[in-house]
């Protein structure tokens, strides 16, 4: 269900054209050349987002583990995404299952605003402000990589939103990695622990996460919560997709926003920061950090 290699055929920025992918003959070679091709692409914020969409899919096998797909392929299915950053998730289903309809969600506009599917839209919201949707409008919700921007009781209230405009018999999923890894060498550690501590800092609880299924329990109207986890080795031991995790971790620690905030939480310089990063490659190859991420769904109940 939900695979993961989306008709690309209308053109669309910021995702770049892979040369001869629509020649490819089979789902496997589409994944592998899609791999091939970020091991080599320069990124930026944007850019990451792209990527880790595909990272997502592939250790996974598809984009939602809701089963969901049966219906967006006969039509007529409603989808949200809440926190939808670039697009990239809805801009992949919208053109695979073009007689459903997609609406994508974040408080910072930076989806594209004019070249994109008919059956796609973007709104410039805040969740946390609550759902401008009726109640039951959509038949599938989903949200990624939102675990570390809400604090625990922010959680309840985004949970109890995306049920709330969840049709009777539609689903719910919610997905993320975990915070740390196991088998890290010390350079990688101590930059992850900053992370992490940036968040705490701010009330974000890192390890909800672990127990955030028990949370979707509690909330009303939901049957069992159902939760899948994948996990990859980071580095080249991993191979493609631990290449992949590598390079979008050393981009990201090398960004001129992370130099500044984690050589601060480190208590290090800037300079020192910047040494350390440049010492992720030799560690890697030394180490296996094992890492993890987890997809929880439910389906909402009919009511009597």
């Amino acid at each position: 269900m939900g695979n993961i290699n989306s008709h690309l055929k209308r053109r669309r920025p910021s995702i770049k054209k892979i040369p001869e992918f629509d020649q490819m003959k089979s789902d496997q070679e589409r994944q592998e050349k899609l791999i091939d091709f970020y091991l080599s692409t320069s990124i930026d914020s944007i850019d990451r987002q792209h990527m880790y969409h595909f990272l997502r899919a592939y250790i996974f096998q598809s984009n939602f583990s809701s089963p969901v797909e049966d219906k967006l392929i006969e039509g007529g299915y409603k989808v949200l995404d809440i926190g939808c950053g670039a697009g990239t998730w809805l801009l992949d289903l919208s053109n695979k299952y073009e007689n459903s309809h997609f609406v994508g969600v974040d408080i910072k506009p930076v989806y594209p605003h004019e070249i994109k599917p008919n059956n796609l839209e973007f709104i410039e919201a805040d969740v946390i402000n609550g759902l401008s949707f009726h109640d039951n409008e959509f038949d599938f919700t989903h949200i990624e990589n939102m675990s570390y921007v809400f604090t625990s009781d922010q959680w309840d209230f985004v949970l109890s939103e995306l049920i709330r405009v969840t049709r009777p018999g539609g689903y719910i999923e919610v997905g993320d990695r975990r915070n740390g890894y196991v088998g890290e060498g010390p350079i990688f550690r101590k930059l992850t622990d900053a992370i992490w501590a940036t968040y705490s800092n701010r009330g974000i609880d890192v390890k909800l996460l672990y127990n955030l299924d028990s949370k979707f329990a509690l909330q009303p109207n939901i049957g069992k919560v159902h939760r899948v986890e994948k996990e990859f080795i980071v580095g080249p031991n991993g191979g493609k997709i631990g290449l992949v995790w590598q390079d979008m971790s050393i981009s990201y620690f090398k960004s001129e926003i992370s130099s500044k905030i984690l050589s601060e939480q480190i208590e290090i310089s800037e300079e020192e920061y910047k040494d350390m990063v440049e010492k992720l490659d030799n560690e890697f190859k030394q180490t296996s950090p094992e890492c993890v991420h987890v997809r929880y769904w439910a389906q909402k109940q009919l009511l009597e």
